[in-house]
């Protein structure tokens, strides 16, 4: 593939040029077809190392349930992602599959995160990180107020 001129990281703002050995094409599921990422090499090698392990700790730290569901709405990832600079053909494409560096010109590199999880192995983390849902709104040892004046009575 070929840099675009003038083509600079969303990340960093450092340009991203074949020269600097930066540049790094996507490859999108189920189209196959290449396009520019947008961040530049460091970046991507970042993201495929800390964005699955980024996403367990959000959804065991956060304390905000709404934000809890929408992490959890579609489960771990598995693939790379992200929507500005890995973006996706809307309502055709599901992930990103595949990754070329212009510093490896001679290989295309799996988009599969670091540590990501697939198949029964996923589904049973997403199990496991779904118990972090509060249902209803209180936590376990939390009493309803109905509960708590009939202590009181007592």
């Amino acid at each position: 593939g070929k840099s675009i001129e003038g083509m600079m990281c969303l990340c960093t703002m450092e340009d991203i040029t074949e020269e600097d050995k930066n540049y790094v094409e996507y490859q999108s599921y189920p189209s196959m077809k290449w396009k520019p990422a947008l961040f530049e090499a460091s970046i991507i090698d970042m993201m495929l190392s800390q964005q699955f392990h980024d996403y367990v700790e959000k959804v065991k730290k956060t304390d905000c349930q709404a934000a809890l569901r929408r992490l959890l709405v579609a489960g771990p990832p598995v693939y790379i992602f992200d929507k500005n600079a890995l973006s996706l053909a809307e309502n055709t494409d599901k992930y990103v599959c595949k990754l070329w560096y212009a510093r490896k010109p001679e290989e295309e590199v799996s988009a599969k995160l670091i540590g990501a999880l697939e198949g029964k192995e996923r589904e049973k983390l997403w199990k496991e990180l779904e118990q972090f849902i509060i249902i209803d709104g209180k936590e376990e040892d939390d009493k309803d107020a109905n509960e708590r004046s009939k202590e009181r009575a007592v």
